[in-house]
């Protein structure tokens, strides 16, 4: 049984690129900035935080410069967008227990052996990282694992503590940025919302314009 296990409408959420293609939010493998499709699947990607999606706007225009492609002046960035979620948007924590029961189902399923899964007790599969990782035992099932649990459980989205900020080294000045609070560990760093399902976002509106001088420019690549 699925449990909503977040209030979406309460879920303030914000996107950092160069610009939403033709106003609309389109999930494109292997398009834009940071760890996308190497640990979350292809999602509209997200954060609590307005720095963090602050950060990516300036880490997606800087891959644009180096690309030729960035044809404006700015403020360090590009664009950020506050994102809103439908009321009956199901976004999944992480942090939080799964049912291990429908998770022994999905992974019997996904061709993990019964024999295998014995050895494991209910606790351990109630952790959504460790029963990520025991996907990869099963050869019925395809794609990105993070992903296709979540969907599987039956939700739009996941909010998560992405691992790779742990390694996260780069502050860039100038960008409007205060990085003295990524030193507080109730800030920083930021929860990501991957959103898997579109349809499951009722509104954007862009709160933060980087952009000085607007030229022709292919907004294609901003999947972050």
């Amino acid at each position: 049984m699925k449990v909503k296990e977040i209030n979406p409408e309460l879920l303030a959420l914000y996107h950092g690129s160069l610009g939403l293609d033709g106003g609309k939010i389109n999930i494109q493998s292997g398009k834009g900035v940071g760890w996308n499709a190497l640990t979350l699947g292809n999602a509209f990607y997200t954060s609590i935080s307005e720095d963090a999606a602050c950060l990516f706007s300036h880490l997606v225009l800087q891959k644009s410069r180096l690309k030729g492609e960035s044809g404006f002046d700015n403020l360090g960035y590009a664009k950020i967008y506050k994102i809103t979620l439908s009321k009956d948007a199901s976004i999944l924590d992480a942090d939080k227990a799964l049912d291990a029961s429908r998770v022994r189902s999905i992974l019997l399923c996904a061709g993990v052996s019964e024999r295998y899964l014995n050895h494991w007790h209910d606790d351990q599969l109630s952790d959504f990282y460790k029963v990520a990782d025991l996907l990869c035992y099963g050869m019925d099932w395809e794609g990105n694992r993070n992903e296709y649990l979540t969907r599987v459980l039956g939700y739009d989205g996941r909010l998560i503590k992405e691992r790779a900020w742990e390694n996260w080294d780069y502050y860039p000045s100038g960008i409007g940025i205060d990085w003295d609070k990524t030193n507080d560990p109730k800030l920083w760093p930021p929860k990501t919302v991957a959103i898997y399902n579109t349809d499951s976002v009722a509104g954007f509106e862009v709160i933060r314009d980087g952009v000085i001088e607007s030229l022709a420019i292919d907004h294609s690549d901003l999947q972050r």
